[in-house]
């Protein structure tokens, strides 16, 4: 008897932090468009945005890695949904984390952190690169990877 209890009250309670937790976006499940992202502009590309310091060090340290990647990442699709025809206003994953460049200063954007996605695109992105991957290999890898993620 005890057990079924016990059985009971587990159930009980997370079924409360799953309702409690329901009408918060995920990583994978975000807004997109200029409205819903913070931009922060910064010196250069190596100097990272403010508003990274609320998100993990491995969303850091991903962040980190766009400059190095920068022609790489202009030519990947990103895989979100912020690329759709309807509602898009990135042309590439690039632009999940990077608004603009000009006269060497870099507006950075939110929507990568927000983004499972997009972070792991990025990651993927550079993991193969540093496995010597050429820009097509990187490119075809992630088609087949995240094609059909799309929210």
């Amino acid at each position: 008897m005890n057990r079924a209890r016990a059985v009971l009250l587990t159930l009980a309670i997370t079924g409360m932090l799953l309702a409690a937790c329901g009408g918060k976006p995920s990583a994978l499940e975000h807004n997109h468009g200029a409205e819903s992202e913070r931009y922060e502009t910064t010196a250069s590309l190596t100097e990272m945005p403010t508003f990274l310091s609320s998100y993990t060090d491995n969303t850091q340290a991903t962040y980190a890695a766009v400059g190095e990647l920068e022609a790489i990442l202009k030519e990947i699709k990103c895989y979100c949904g912020c690329m759709d025809e309807q509602h898009g206003y990135h042309d590439s994953l690039y632009r999940c984390f990077i608004a603009e460049t000009a006269d060497g200063e870099v507006t950075w954007t939110d929507h990568g952190a927000q983004c499972g996605i997009c972070l792991t695109e990025l990651q993927d992105a550079k993991r193969l690169n540093e496995e010597g991957k050429s820009l097509d290999e990187i490119k075809q890898f992630i088609d087949d990877k995240y094609k059909g993620a799309e929210s």
